[in-house]
């Protein structure tokens, strides 16, 4: 599949005149990967948002369902697991786009 993807490049880059070689979709990708991971909004900034967003969904949760321990110990785990998780797994690409 990707040799047809730069088969296509090839075309339009023909096409439109540009006689530079269309960089193969493993080299575009690997460089979006890298900007993403430097734009603002990088892993840790995804972490943060993740963190606050469930946080705050476990505390309402937790306001309206009497059989959990707590409010507070909801949010936190909420809040504890969403931040764990975001860090391992990093920001999707349209988060900072």
């Amino acid at each position: 599949m990707s040799d047809d993807i730069e088969r296509l490049l090839a075309e339009v880059n023909a096409t439109t005149g540009d006689t530079s070689k269309a960089q193969p979709s493993s080299a575009v990708s690997r460089k979006n990967d890298a900007e993403v991971a430097k734009s603002a909004g990088g892993r840790l900034g995804f972490a943060v948002v993740c963190a606050a967003l469930f946080g705050v969904i476990g505390l309402v949760v937790g306001l309206f369902v009497p059989f959990f321990l707590g409010t507070f110990s909801t949010g936190v785990g909420a809040a504890a697991g969403a931040f764990g998780a975001a860090l391992l797994a990093g920001p999707p690409k349209w988060f900072s786009s």
